[in-house]
């Protein structure tokens, strides 16, 4: 009996590293969050330096009629009487904008969790129980051993 405590509290030990390692709050998840958080930072910055073009951009085109009329051409929009010439084989040009990222965080799967979770209460829950046992135990030894003296 004085062997199983330590096995169980070696268990209880394991069962608590596994889930501070892997579980849904432990070194993984947290690593996991860094990540996301770089990611979201990174994808923030790139819409602020796409934000800064898009200004340039419209302060450009507020002050200039020509370049109103070459964005104008290059969308496919010309005057009265312009002449346009299309080439077979050659595409237009089309600008597409990308306004940003669409940044969704992973969610782990809950049955990984769970089982850590589930382990280290019912290891932790076992070594309560049975420590309770052995000092019933040892306890009545004690009180009987006294009484035959």
């Amino acid at each position: 009996m004085r062997r199983l405590f330590p096995l169980l509290a070696t268990g209880f030990l394991i069962a608590s590293l596994l889930i501070w390692l892997f579980g849904d709050s432990g070194l993984r998840a947290a690593a996991r969050l860094e990540r996301y958080r770089r990611d979201l930072e990174s994808n923030v910055e790139s819409l602020r330096e796409r934000n800064a073009a898009l200004e340039a951009d419209q302060k450009r085109l507020r002050e200039s009629m020509e370049t109103n009329e070459l964005a104008a051409r290059d969308i496919g929009l010309y005057r009265p009487g312009d002449r346009v010439i299309r080439i077979d084989g050659l595409s237009v040009r089309r600008g597409a904008y990308e306004v940003g990222t669409l940044l969704r965080m992973k969610r782990p799967s809950g049955a990984q969790s769970s089982f850590f979770k589930l382990a280290g209460i019912g290891v932790s829950a076992s070594l309560i129980v049975l420590a309770l046992a052995l000092r019933r135990r040892e306890s009545r030894g004690r009180s009987d051993g006294h009484r035959r003296r």
